[in-house]
């Protein structure tokens, strides 16, 4: 048993220097290196000494380092909480800093997108590319985190659930940033779009107006906006619409073209620009119809909410891109000027 000393004998150097190092140890050093400090000597002691105390120390020893095990797991976790996505929240261009190790590490974004949304999206079929307004924001956002793109052309229905799976790090292809995708998913929000209504060569059912579209039949794709547009239309409908679904843009556009339906929704800017620029196909037997341009809406990349440090520095690069003109210059190439935000914008919705 250690004696104690009296208070009223000096103190030895021994027990001055002990003094001196403790007070080193509880003012300079960080909590978790006095534990590191702490397991060493426990891990000496644990060596010495009798059975008993040699027991003594070695538990002490695994207690010591079952709390240095969960100061490092609560060190992890809140690094990966670090980044909290708000509503509405205004990119910074220095949020490319926080581009995950495992993703900088990987060298390569896994990216999902449709064919068909030019002038947003769309295979090149010259050179069975990504083309487009988004595969060149993407690109360019890439480069400048120092990553590469593999470009994955899937339907628009699997974009979501691909996200949500891990299969892809983000799924861009003209869609929009609402509400009710924010429930499942976290968006960037880097243009504006509407949508059109599109008919047959001609116009042969004579749809000016929406409630034109009362008692038609109108094919629209599966998880897009239009069927809650449709179901709101047909609360003022004295005869209903006849909504028919196809899980992808081409089945609707082949149906209007060949009268088993009426009319289709989609987004204006690409049915402007695709028929504008059609020579053969289907596109040219369609038009887009007197109706209004609806539904603005903030178009959004669509992101995993368990990856928000990835989301983040993807809108960091594109809010650069935003400060030194290169979008700007980017959106005048593919004639989408108009659709331009002002900033980069986190979880955007209008609808």
């Amino acid at each position: 048993m250690r004696h104690q000393t009296s208070s009223s004998h000096p103190k030895s150097y021994c027990d001055q220097s002990r003094l001196h190092h403790n007070i080193f140890l509880e003012t300079l050093l960080p909590f978790k290196w006095k534990l590191f400090y702490s397991l060493a000597v426990l891990m000496d002691q644990s060596k010495k000494g009798t059975g008993e105390m040699k027991a003594k120390f070695g538990f002490a020893r695994l207690s010591m380092m079952g709390a240095m095990t969960a100061l490092v797991l609560s060190g992890q976790a809140m690094a990966q909480e670090a980044f909290k996505v708000e509503p509405h929240m205004e990119a910074q261009a220095s949020w490319v800093d926080k581009l995950p190790a495992a993703v900088k590490q990987r060298g390569v974004l896994n990216v999902g997108t449709t064919d068909g949304y030019a002038p947003w999206a769309f295979i090149d079929r010259k050179t069975n590319e990504a083309s487009g307004a988004d595969a060149d924001l993407i690109n360019e956002a890439a480069k400048r985190l120092g990553l590469t793109v593999k470009w994955n052309d899937i339907q628009f229905t699997a974009g979501i659930p691909g996200v949500e799976s891990g299969r892809f790090d983000f799924y861009v292809s003209a869609m929009a940033n609402t509400k009710v995708r924010e429930e499942v998913v976290n968006f960037i929000a880097y243009s504006t779009e509407g949508s059109g209504v599109i008919v047959g060569k001609g116009n042969p059912q004579g749809i000016k107006e929406m409630a034109d579209l009362c008692g038609k039949r109108v094919m629209i794709v599966t998880g897009s906006i239009f069927p809650k547009v449709i179901e709101e239309l047909n609360k003022s409908c004295t005869t209903k619409i006849n909504m028919l679904e196809a899980p992808d843009k081409t089945a609707p556009l082949l149906a209007v073209a060949s009268g088993q339906a009426d009319a289709t929704m989609t987004t204006f800017g690409v049915s402007t620009y695709t028929f504008a620029v059609a020579s053969e196909g289907v596109q040219t037997r369609l038009e887009v119809s007197p109706v209004p341009r609806f539904a603005p809406a903030n178009q959004g990349i669509a992101f995993s909410k368990k990856t928000p440090e990835l989301m983040a520095a993807v809108a960091g690069a594109l809010q650069s891109m935003k400060e030194d003109g290169t979008y700007t210059k980017i959106m005048q190439k593919w004639s989408l000027g108009e659709s331009d935000l002002d900033r980069v914008l986190l979880n955007a919705p209008i609808l």
